[in-house]
């Protein structure tokens, strides 16, 4: 036995030695790639002690320097895409927060100038055009750490939409639930696009597309999408998958990254920090919106405000070590629902406040697509309040998917808006005859009503709960803000029933 432990601790000590240096060596590289791009100096970051909590400011430029064929290919940068991201080895989590790019700044100086109600993001482009690519992420820093309170912001990354293009490709297409039909034939002063709704593989200008969208939508929409799209990507390729592809994503960066992060001590600390932060969930902290309509030469638009109680709240959450994680109620296995499986007929769920019976139109639409797809189609026999639909093609949608393994699988997506709340509010059921993609991948099991269900969630609310009967799968999403509850969510899953 003496000798067995022995061993044991032999095997796991050269184990230890050789991943240390397997991880020595990518710290190398990583720091090398770090050291081809510009260097960020500035006062306003504040170094983090060893092993603690870490702030990072990941800024988004709207440059797209090697694309030819966008309208503002010449014209200065903005910042299209501010979010923080906080490391939290303690609390095992990582937590992030997108501050709108339209929000208004009462004011902020620079070179002599005073500028005064202007939107966040126009301090990145002041910075560029007078000082160059360090002025603005220079500029850009600070004025995000004055707005958001004199935050402490510890490091900063700056990259362009050529290199979130190249780091997807180089990753592969990330699956997405797309909640509904993103269009724009680009002809009006805004990007082109065309991403049908349903989950989907996205993959490089494609994903950039469906990230930066806010023509019909909202800028709050869009940042839960790209918060979204960061916890599908990281659903889908986990801790591990991620770490595996670390060459790729540096082979992308090149020397189009800015950053204050320098040498193999200040790299090693951060890739410390993040495997110790990632264990857990990725935490989406929602920034406040309060819209403020002006008129422009293109059309109308929202600039957003914030009141300094507002941004001291949503700051003291964002830095909050306490998980705020969606109450679920427990387990109620109970009778299972009358019928064969989940296609039979079910008994209606409890009456739940926001909820009421489906229109009978919605079964007959929903009876129509069930002929393009070869397994049943079930429709919730609830639906929320103040649910509309848009009467174009594509709120009854059937499509094909290919699978990991490169398996083609039927679908279909329904999909209702919230009528009532911002623009960008779209919750739907979609099914398959997928049964286990990476949107599911740790889901949190529960049982109700004598049936089995996977739930995942985003750190505030139930974003999908799912379903398999029999090869199938079905599930109801939430809204990219978590409009419904975890008790409407939990009753439309439990009316649900095939129309055939």
């Amino acid at each position: 036995m003496r000798r067995f432990l022995g061993g044991g601790a032999l095997i796991a000590l050269l184990t230890t030695v050789a991943i240390s240096t397997a991880l020595f060596e990518g710290v190398s590289t990583i720091a090398d790639a770090f050291s081809k791009g510009i260097l960020v100096k500035s006062a306003a970051l504040t170094p983090a002690p060893p092993g603690a909590p870490q702030t990072i400011l990941i800024i988004g430029s709207d440059k797209r320097y090697l694309s030819k064929d966008v309208i503002d290919r010449t014209d200065p940068p903005h910042t299209d895409t501010i979010i923080l991201v906080r490391l939290d080895p303690q609390a095992g989590q990582v937590s992030t927060m997108s501050v709108p790019r339209d929000l208004l700044v009462p004011q902020f100086s620079y070179k002599g100038s005073t500028y005064y109600n202007q939107k966040i993001n126009y301090a990145y482009t002041i910075g560029t055009e007078y000082g160059g690519t360090l002025g603005g992420d220079t500029l850009a820093l600070a004025v995000v750490k004055k707005a958001l309170g004199n935050i402490e912001i510890n490091d900063i990354i700056d990259l362009n939409f050529e290199t979130f293009v190249s780091v997807v490709k180089r990753l592969g297409c990330v699956y997405v639930n797309v909640d509904h039909d993103f269009y724009n034939p680009g002809n009006d002063g805004y990007s082109a696009i065309d991403v049908k709704p349903g989950y989907q593989p996205l993959c490089g200008y494609r994903a950039l597309d469906y990230v930066r969208y806010r023509h019909t939508d909202s800028t709050f929409a869009r940042d839960a999408r790209q918060q979204d799209f960061l916890r599908q990507a990281k659903a889908q390729l986990g801790v591990t998958g991620l770490l595996s592809h670390w060459q790729d994503i540096l082979s992308s960066l090149g020397g189009a990254i800015s950053t204050n992060i320098r040498g193999t001590t200040a790299v090693l600390r951060l890739v410390s920090l993040a495997l110790d932060s990632l264990a857990g969930p990725v935490r989406q902290v929602p920034f406040p919106d309060e819209p403020t309509v002006v008129q422009t030469a293109i059309g109308v638009q929202d600039d957003q405000t914030a009141t300094p109680g507002q941004i001291r709240q949503v700051v003291a959450d964002f830095l909050s070590q306490t998980a705020v994680n969606p109450v679920l109620p427990p387990s109620q296995p109970g009778a299972p629902a009358t019928g064969q499986g989940r296609h039979g007929v079910r008994t209606p769920p409890a009456v739940v406040s926001g909820l009421s019976a489906t229109p009978s139109t919605t079964n007959v639409q929903a009876l129509t697509m069930a002929n393009s797809v070869p397994f049943p189609v079930e429709v919730p026999a609830l639906t929320f309040d103040w649910s509309a639909q848009n009467g174009g093609p594509y709120d009854y949608y059937s499509y094909r998917i290919r699978d990991l393994q490169g398996h083609e699988h039927y679908a279909y997506r329904i999909t209702w808006q919230d009528t009532r709340d911002r623009p960008g509010s779209y919750y739907g059921i979609e099914g398959m005859d997928w049964t286990n993609p990476p949107l599911f991948e740790g889901a949190d099991i529960r049982t109700y009503g004598g049936h089995r269900y996977e739930l995942v969630g985003n750190g505030s609310h139930i974003q999908d709960i799912g379903w398999i009967d029999g090869t199938d799968l079905y599930w109801i999403s939430n809204t990219v803000f978590g409009n419904l509850s975890v008790h409407q969510m939990i009753a439309l899953a439990e009316s649900a029933q095939s129309v055939r």
